[in-house]
């Protein structure tokens, strides 16, 4: 019976991989539908619009070929054709008129900027698109390059070389088609699955079939029964019926399982992905057409800001590591890259000095991207670990100066524990950019820097004081006006300790809630002199200032620069909420002897 049992679970097993092999072998038809031409192109740079790209579906496979280094981007059109700018380029598009390519030269635009003064980022041109942060998806190849893709009409793709050299001409877009054999695969595996299954059924029943067989009973033997009387046999016929029972199944019943397994293996190899001669493509999600505000898109999506920060935080985990504050700047720039580079060169003088914090990119926990079609553009994230307390919650401000410039983190703070951040508008819309000089809200954003500065130096005495909720703020209690009394006082025997305050090289940068109220951005300096009182005396930097500033001791005195790095709720004017101090990170950014 239990021979029978794995037979039935073989057979079964047999017509499953037999009808899954025989549908993907004689009625799979084509898995793409493709269109391949090859122009001269006579810009380096060639781009097709989202129309062409999207005529028969939403996921199609570019392939470029025809140079000896191939790039192929897509993006927003809005996007590819700031990047462009002012460069020639040429247009590639499909003609369901003349079921065909059209060819010919682009029109080259000016980009809208906006006016905002932030840190210097490059000096050096750049030509390539490869490695732009306006990219959804991007491949770079030696002499071909295949890029699967997620799109819809609004989207466009670049495709160039190295920038310089005439763009690629061969291109081939092919869009998966649906399956005409959507069982198939569920077949193949079913099959395999009962296939194994029938296998562990025989090896069983032949197991407990020999373990049945031999003497069954042991012992003191009986007294044997009484002889019959003898009779004549009957002639043996020549020919023997098929055995029958437990024991039908012979030795030579092995050969159905190889022959199944043989199937099996011959089915399972029939399931490896489809060769196109274009590589595996793996399936991606479809796009989905994103919310705007006024026609401003917001100025990433989340998937764009993935990839960004993996980008940022792989460049910033080698420059920490390294302890090279030139690759850091490609990266950070302001506040956020003075405190990384001061570490650096402390950690360079001293190896017990801890590292900063990693930049880490994900998970993110929140994102707020700046609605806008021009530059500069802004985007807030806050990246926290929750399964990690030991990682502190990051707060980044990040902006784009113009198309080619990528990102650049110029505000990093730690956020507090209680934080308490507003409502504010959906990733898939944006929030609009509030202006340095904005009247709307409970103080300006370039006021702010100096209003919480007074505070840290006259605490209640300051005019600003009425207007700040210390609930949650660690901050005062650290570096405020009671620390700083303390710290003078430590001294004054022999010298005397002077505070002094300037704005950071950050410039102030807000996104508007949903309340009409901002999350501000500022950064803030203090700078500590200490100088001896009495003549012949001397001054002996401490910590972290004297390593930085490589000075013992001074007859004249030391100046310590620490930088504040400072994130606040600002509520909109008229409301009785009072700012709150989000996240902060202080750090020393300068020490020398005067």
């Amino acid at each position: 019976m239990r021979f029978l049992i794995a037979i039935g679970v073989f057979t079964v097993a047999a017509v499953l991989l037999g009808v899954g092999v025989v549908q993907k072998m004689f009625f799979a038809g084509d898995e793409y539908q493709t269109l391949t031409t090859t122009v001269e192109t006579n810009a380096p740079y060639l781009v097709i619009d989202g129309k062409t790209l999207t005529m028969h579906g939403t996921n199609p496979v570019i392939t470029v070929s025809g140079s000896k280094e191939t790039f192929v981007g897509f993006g927003r059109s809005e996007d590819v054709a700031a990047w462009i700018g002012a460069d020639d380029y040429d247009v590639l598009k499909y003609s369901t008129k003349k079921s065909d390519f059209i060819f010919g030269e682009g029109k080259s635009q000016v980009v809208e900027t906006t006016d905002l003064e932030t840190p210097a980022l490059t000096e050096d041109p750049i030509y390539t698109p490869a490695g732009s942060d306006l990219w959804l998806g991007e491949m770079v190849g030696a002499t071909s390059a295949t890029l699967p893709t997620f799109l819809d009409a609004d989207m466009s793709a670049i495709i160039a070389a190295d920038g310089k050299a005439d763009a690629p001409g061969t291109v081939t877009i092919a869009w998966p088609l649906p399956s005409r054999i959507p069982f198939a695969t569920g077949f193949i595996i079913g099959g395999g699955v009962l296939a194994l299954i029938g296998l562990v059924l025989y090896l069983w029943a032949l197991r407990h079939d020999r373990n049945s067989q031999g003497p069954r009973r042991r012992g003191k033997l009986t007294k044997p029964p009484k002889p019959r009387a003898l009779s004549m046999p009957k002639p043996k016929s020549l020919v023997s019926a098929a055995p029958k029972g437990r024991r039908s199944i012979g030795r030579g019943s092995s050969f159905i399982a190889i022959g199944l397994a043989g199937a099996l293996s011959l089915g399972l190899s029939s399931c490896s992905p489809y060769n196109s001669g274009q590589g595996v493509v793996q399936a991606t999600p479809t796009a989905t057409q994103s919310v705007e505000i006024d026609g401003q898109p917001p100025a990433v999506t989340e998937r764009q800001l993935q990839r960004i920060l993996s980008r940022i935080s792989e460049t910033v985990t080698e420059a920490d590591a390294s302890l090279d504050a030139a690759l850091s700047s490609t990266r950070l720039i302001g506040p956020a890259q003075e405190i990384r580079a001061a570490n650096y060169a402390i950690r360079k003088a001293d190896g017990s000095i801890p590292a900063l914090p990693e930049l880490a990119a994900s998970p993110i926990t929140f994102t707020m991207p700046q609605a806008t079609a021009t530059w500069p553009r802004q985007v807030i994230a806050v990246v926290q670990n929750e399964q990690d307390p030991s990682v502190p919650t990051m707060g980044l401000m990040m902006i784009q100066n113009s198309p080619r410039d990528n990102y650049h983190v110029e505000y990093m703070v730690t956020l507090e524990p209680n934080a308490q951040v507003p409502t504010v508008a959906p990733a898939t819309v944006g929030s609009a950019l509030v202006p340095a000089d904005s009247k709307l809200l409970l103080i300006s954003p370039d006021q702010l820097s100096a209003a919480y500065g007074s505070v840290l130096t006259q605490g209640v005495d300051s005019p600003y004081y009425g207007l700040f909720d210390f609930t949650s703020d660690t901050l005062i209690t650290q570096v405020g006006k009671d620390y700083k009394a303390q710290k003078a006082a430590s001294v004054a025997e022999n010298a005397s300790l002077e505070f002094s305050q300037n704005p950071g090289s950050g410039q102030p940068l807000g996104l508007a809630t949903m309340d009409s109220g901002a999350i501000v951005t500022v950064g803030l300096n203090e700078v500590e002199t200490v100088r001896p009182t009495q003549t012949g005396a001397s001054v002996s930097p401490e910590g972290l200032a004297k390593i930085l500033s490589g000075v013992s001791t001074s007859t004249t005195g030391i100046e310590s620069t620490y930088g504040l790095e400072l994130a606040f709720y600002v509520p909109p004017l008229g409301s009785k909420d009072k700012i709150r101090l989000l996240g902060y990170t202080q750090g020393l950014i300068s020490a020398k002897g005067l």
